[in-house]
């Protein structure tokens, strides 16, 4: 009986846990971290104050965790489309297809990890950092003569940036329709920033 009351106590800790992720991450995308109170989270999950420290030291715990978790996801993701057999501007457009998708289905996770990235890239080493992913493709592009570019760092600032800024105009509503209904003209811009061939669409 003691053994089936701790493994539902674990259970419930748990599913507490995912709440206070999803509701803090809605709160961090749409106040930003510093405008987001523990307040707000325990009112958002519907628990007291001290349930939340219960799981998590301070507000930049939960926020270090919601990052962690979302970058390193999208990094890896990053990595696998860098990795494919395939013309480098098909990988630039698809590259660009996943972030636009992101922004359409997960709009508070894009706007949190890559909106509010650089308050929390200290928490993310290599291995699961966009930028270093990113950094990494462009520098075997370049060494295949497949970009202009030659500076891998310069080239992934380019890529993101062109990226990057329309979701940034979409959040303030000054572009309309979906960011994926835009990734065929981004996917273009990429490519002619970077001097690659671009490709049919």
């Amino acid at each position: 009986m003691v053994e089936v009351a701790v493994r539902g106590r674990a259970r419930n800790g748990a599913v507490t846990k995912e709440r206070i992720f999803s509701e803090a991450l809605q709160l961090f995308a749409r106040k930003g971290v510093e405008g987001t109170s523990i307040r707000d989270i325990s009112l958002a999950v519907g628990v007291a104050d001290a349930a939340l420290y219960r799981h998590f030291r301070s507000k930049d715990d939960i926020a270090g965790e919601i990052f962690s978790r979302h970058y390193g996801a999208l990094a890896r993701s990053v990595e696998e489309i860098g990795a494919r057999a395939q013309p480098f501007a098909e990988t630039v457009k698809q590259l660009v297809a996943h972030f636009c998708t992101l922004f359409d289905e997960q709009p508070s996770v894009f706007a949190f990890i890559l909106l509010n990235q650089h308050d929390h890239l200290r928490l993310i080493g290599d291995q699961e950092n966009v930028v270093q992913t990113l950094r990494e493709i462009m520098a075997r592009a370049s060494e295949r003569g497949e970009i202009t570019i030659r500076d891998a760092d310069l080239a992934a600032a380019l890529a993101l940036g062109a990226t990057i800024q329309p979701a940034v105009f979409k959040l303030y509503s000054r572009l309309g329709g979906s960011m994926s209904t835009l990734a065929p003209q981004i996917a273009q811009a990429v490519c002619r920033a970077l001097g690659t061939p671009e490709i049919a669409p």
